[in-house]
Formats: C-alpha cells, structure tokens, sequence
C-alpha cells in the first residue's frame, strides 16, 4: 500500500510553492516548505486529493487541526513528515477510505480523529507525546453513514494517554494489527470484541490495560 501510494503521489501530485496556513486542498499536492499556523491548516475539500508532506512539518496552534477533511473519499497523506502541535493532527468526518501513511505525529491532542468514517488505512506512522488518542474512530448514533472497516496496522505509539479507540457497528470489522505501544498511560487498544480483528500488538508500559473490549 505504501508503494502504490508514492507511486500515485509521484505521478500526480504538483508542487504546492504557494501554498498558505488555512489553504483549501482541491488537487494533489507535495509541500515545498513547513507550515507554522497559528491556526487550521489545511482544509481538503476533492475526493481522491493526496497530500504529501515530502519531509516538511505542518505545525498549528494547540487548538487548531492540521489537516480536516469532510465528506471526501480516497484522500491521501503520505509521509515522510510531521505533523506538530495541533489539537488534532488530520480529522476525516463522513469520509470513505482516507490513507495516512508514514506520518510522525508530535505533541498533539489526537494523531487522527475518525467520525463517521469508514474504510480508513492509517498504517506505518509514529505517534509521539499525545495528549489523548492516537488513533479515535468514532460512529456517532444517528449518522446516515456507517463508521468502520478500518486499518490500523504497524503504527508506533510513544508517550500517549490512550492507543487506539474504535468504536463501530457490528459487521464493519477493523482491522487493529502489529501496532506497538508504549508509555501509555491508560489504554492501548479499546475496541469491541466482537466487531475487531486485534492481533499482533506489543505493548510495553501501559498503565491501565492493553486490549480493553
């Protein structure tokens, strides 16, 4: 998935010279420089757009979000890069299939935040020095979409109050898979029991538990 991803970024994706705190993401784009913002980033607003970071930070305030996105399908955000310092460090809502991949998210209030969501791979990013969740993914009652059938696999979680959070229908199974957490302070994987596929995950210090269902 990595490679097909760089490969799609490579062969599409423009430099993005201009591109400002609070810009509106409506192609593929390969950052040129860091962002520092005082306040929201980035907004992605066309489905299959791709971000990629190529090295650089984007840097917000602590209550700001990095990277949002709502009612899209198929966006990307491909490292190598950091997210830094953001409440939120990319935020999807009623958004089919979102990749993030090879992501450092540092020093942030949430790593990804999920709502309503479905099909998402977050796969190979590290997560250092979080406030609350690395990874939430969330179905809230009522949604005219259904949340789920997500891939969490192969992220390193550092110094986080929480690991992963997912909580979706029954019959969207996600996928929570070769994860490895440390320094946690409460939970590493909270996830339903019967709804998600949890295997392969290494835990180090965790103060709580580390799979809770």
């Amino acid at each position: 998935m990595r490679l097909a991803l760089s490969l799609l970024l490579a062969a599409t994706a423009v430099p993005a010279a201009a591109l400002d705190c609070g810009a509106v993401v409506d192609h593929d784009v390969v950052l040129t420089r860091d962002l520092d913002c005082d306040g929201d980033a980035l907004r992605v607003v066309r489905s299959g757009a791709r971000i990629d970071l190529a090295g650089h930070t984007i840097r917000t305030g602590p209550d700001a979000t990095a990277i949002a996105l709502e009612d899209v399908h198929g966006v990307g955000v491909a490292g190598p890069g950091r997210i830094e310092g953001a409440m939120t460090g990319v935020e999807a809502t009623r958004a089919h299939g979102l990749v993030v991949q090879g992501v450092d998210f540092v020093a942030v209030g949430e790593g990804v935040r999920l709502t309503n969501a479905s099909h998402a791979g977050i796969a190979g990013n590290r997560f250092d020095g979080v406030a609350g969740h690395a990874v939430v993914a969330l179905t809230l009652p009522g949604a005219l979409s259904r949340g789920g059938g997500h891939r969490i696999v192969a992220n390193q979680v550092h110094d986080a109050e929480y690991g992963v959070l997912v909580d979706a229908p029954v019959g969207r199974a996600s996928s929570i898979a070769d994860n490895t957490f440390d320094a946690i302070g409460t939970f590493g994987v909270i996830a339903p029991a019967n709804s998600d596929a949890v295997h392969g995950n290494r835990f180090g210090t965790v103060g709580v538990a580390g799979v809770v269902d």
